[in-house]
């Protein structure tokens, strides 16, 4: 028996669904697409239900026949959940069939009500808030995770690699979170479909689309205005001729809206159809505080816009197209003197994925992927004269790929698949006549397979995996005078296995454990230790050099408490080598230039987290070690805080039917690079003794990061009031960044005092910030 579960209201699919056949050991839980598949159930007539928190339970009367795989697709309606009623929720689901460890996954519901800052609801922002999580700053939306730097970490939506996934010189991320249906965070221990990066996996997928209605919403905030708009792609004017065995089906008639009979996969006859969405986002705080303070010369903006559209063609094959857009943009001119300077910074995203989805068969189903992704930057200034200044870098890298999901038995699933990708970076830097460029063409070539087996029924399961990457690759450097070295070519192979187990001693607590290898073929070269992100350059790991890697070993233990309430708690431990650093205190470091390091990081994570009712949200705390070698220097870096912990909690209509909802984050000090003494430096002339200048004073630095920012905390805090419209409902929300004002240090800096002498300064991040807006949907 096999078949998709769907919500009735919208088309998108509900991931992760309980489907059981009712008065039998018999079920299974949706994939991520929704696909369900019960295996080897004996001929005869059954009822299937399906059951979701949220959506009233779906009941149908299947007939399965000798040798035949029964089709049931179902859709769920929204509905309260009656009293003594036991519905399971996707993480409950996830608990009891999935072997993975260090997984959260997050829906668009759990992200809309987190309060905001500027009133954008930030995906990058929630993730900061998850265990093993770390942010450096309120204007760094970069992810640092357990003790892994922001390039390990492998980001995706739909299939389409990002590579820089900021906004706002890191405030806010390329993302609309209106068009995410959902987002899963794997800190470590990924499995083998998974590659290229060291540390984790952010996999971010966007809505479907309504296929049922056209629907929409727009919303206005201090920062920015954004807007979704969605519906049914219209079928073929001819969409068939019913078949014989469909009005058979027909005549046994709907017993209810939630009970219908299906005699087989031909009961129903099929027709096309189909779904699109597209959102977008444009600033506009900029343009009014430039123009309100009367600034000139100054320009900033960033937009966003995604896109996707299904289509399913025939029964069990289904086509999508998803793409992404986002680009910040800043000009500075002289506005004394048209012809003077002129210069224009500017860096996004694009990136196109086209996926197909088969059913090949009830007991293998299947995807292939293929995306194209672009990050660009260019940054160019002219001074009114012929000297102009160009810097530009890119990374462009096309992939296929396919993935495929075989039921062999009751107790046994294999994930396997293969990727092929081409890629090419390129670099350069030009000034008159001077410059150079560096490009690189790689080919990462990968196969991977996992197993999932039941060694015993509803106890023990097993996972073992293995990645098999290879990558080939040539770098050339150009000069501007055409003069080209001779390709640098190589190939490197990486065997990446990977293993997890899960041991459930009762029906509520689960013991995990997970094992793997990891390797990155790219590195970035900007300093890890700026204040300020703009943009990454990338450049793929030079053939010279050796390839990074990590050792992953993680084991923890979930405990449920009732349907809605998990705590988790994880140890781990990672082991890098051959890791590519930059340059102490240099903004950019030349990839020839990069040093060889090695490092480890350890730690625990703990989550109590609740799903619903009329409090939910979570609490994580963090526990985390790292450090990182150089040579003969060893030091923690900049991220490297000691103690995490965040609270998230959320009251749905708690007084006026006003959602509320607050966030509470604390963590110790993180590491920064200081001085430890200062000295004044005179200048004399020997033949005008009487005359002295002022002393220059001279800073003698401390060892790297050896020096910890006082602690930080800060709470946010937000109220949501929707009223219901017949054409649709409109809220207004509130957000406070900041409550109560604490006084966080961004950095330190020296200035002269009124004594003469060097006195230190502190500078600090988000203060108190109020936000109002509004939303409509329709």
């Amino acid at each position: 028996m096999n078949g998709f579960v769907r919500d009735a209201s919208d088309g998108e699919p509900l991931a992760y669904c309980n489907v059981y056949i009712d008065g039998t050991e018999y079920g299974s839980a949706t994939n991520d697409k929704g696909y369900f598949y019960i295996g080897h159930v004996p001929p005869g007539e059954y009822e299937v239900v399906a059951s979701y928190v949220g959506y009233k339970t779906q009941r149908r009367v299947v007939v399965v026949g000798p040798n035949q795989t029964a089709n049931a697709n179902l859709e769920l309606s929204a509905g309260s959940i009656e009293l003594k009623e036991v519905k399971v929720t996707a993480d409950r689901a996830r608990f009891e069939r999935e072997v993975e460890v260090s997984a959260v996954r997050l829906e668009t519901k759990q992200l809309q009500f987190i309060p905001k800052v500027g009133g954008e609801v930030d995906l990058f922002r929630t993730i900061q808030l998850l265990p093993g999580v770390i942010s450096t700053s309120d204007f760094s939306n970069r992810l640092y995770i357990r003790g892994g730097s922001p390039d390990q970490n492998l980001i995706l939506l739909d299939g389409i690699t990002v590579y820089n996934p900021s906004h706002l010189f890191g405030l806010f991320s390329p993302f609309i979170a209106d068009a995410v249906s959902d987002v899963t965070l794997l800190a470590g221990g990924f499995p083998a479909k998974y590659g290229s990066r060291l540390s984790s996996v952010l996999d971010v997928t966007t809505k479907e689309g309504n296929s049922k209605h056209l629907t929409g919403n727009g919303s206005a905030s201090l920062i920015a205005a954004q807007g979704l708009v969605e519906g049914p792609i219209p079928r073929p004017k001819s969409e068939g001729r019913r078949t014989k065995d469909e009005s058979i089906g027909k005549d046994e008639g709907q017993r209810t809206d939630e009970s219908a009979t299906v005699a087989d996969s031909t009961a129903v006859g099929f027709k096309p159809s189909g779904s699109f969405l597209v959102a977008g986002r444009r600033t506009y705080l900029p343009d009014v505080l430039l123009g309100a303070f009367g600034v000139d010369g100054l320009g900033y903006y960033f937009y966003d816009l995604m896109g996707k559209a299904n289509y399913e063609p025939w029964k069990d094959s289904r086509f999508t197209l998803t793409g992404l857009a986002a680009e910040d943009v800043l000009d500075f001119w002289d506005p004394e003197n048209a012809d003077g300077l002129k210069a224009r910074l500017s860096w996004g995203n694009r990136g196109v994925s086209v996926r197909w989805n088969r059913v090949f068969t009830p007991i293998l189903y299947g995807e292939v992927v293929t995306a194209w992704s672009s990050f660009f930057t260019n940054f160019k200034v002219n001074f009114g004269t012929p000297d102009t200044v160009e810097m530009a870098a890119d990374l462009t890298d096309c992939t296929l790929k396919a993935d495929l999901t075989w039921y062999a038995a009751d107790r046994l699933t294999s994930d396997f698949g293969c990727e092929v990708r081409y890629a090419t970076s390129r670099m350069s830097f030009f000034f008159d006549t001077t410059g150079f460029e560096r490009a690189a063409t790689f080919w990462p070539l990968a196969l991977h397979a996992d197993g999932k087996w039941e060694l015993v029924a509803g106890r023990l399961f097993l996972k073992p995996g293995l990645r098999v990457s290879c990558y080939v690759q040539s770098q050339t450097d150009t000069g501007r005078a055409d003069t080209t070295a001779e390709p640098n070519k190589g190939w490197r192979f990486a065997p990446e296995p990977r293993f997890g187990l899960k041991y459930l001693p009762g029906k509520n607590t689960a013991l995990n454990l997970a094992l793997g290898r990891f390797t990155q073929p790219l590195v970035t070269l900007n300093s890890t230790d700026a204040v300020f992100s703009i943009y990454d350059v990338w450049l793929p790991v030079p053939v010279s050099r050796a390839l990074p890697d990590a050792y992953h070993c993680i084991a923890g233990a979930e405990q449920w408490f009732g349907r809605d309430i998990v705590v988790s708690l994880e140890g781990y431990y990672k082991n890098y080598d051959n890791l590519l650093e930059t340059r102490y205190g240099q903004f950019f470091t030349q990839p020839d230039s990069l040093l060889d390091a090695w490092g480890f990081s350890y730690g625990a994570d703990l989550m109590i987290r609740r799903t619903e009712g009329w409090v939910n949200g979570w609490i994580s705390y963090s526990y985390m070690w790292t450090r990182r070698s150089i040579g003969d220097e060893a030091y923690h870096p900049h991220y490297d805080r000691r103690h995490n912990a965040n609270l998230v909690l959320n009251f749905p209509k708690v007084y006026w039917g006003v959602d509320v909802a607050a966030k509470w984050t604390l963590g110790t000090g993180l590491p920064y690079s200081g001085s430890i003494g200062y000295y004044p430096m005179y200048q004399y002339r020997p033949v005008d003794p009487n005359w002295w200048r002022r002393p220059d004073w001279e800073f003698i630095n401390g060892p790297r990061d050896a020096f910890r920012y006082p602690v930080y905390h800060r709470l946010d805090a937000g109220a949501t009031k929707t009223w219901q419209k017949p054409w649709g409902e409109i809220s207004a929300f509130l957000d406070i960044a900041n409550l109560y004002n604490a006084q966080n240090v961004l950095l330190y800096y020296w200035e002269i005092g009124k004594d003469g002498l060097p006195v230190r300064r502190s500078v600090g991040m988000i203060p108190i910030l109020p936000t109002v807006g509004v939303k409509v949907r329709f």
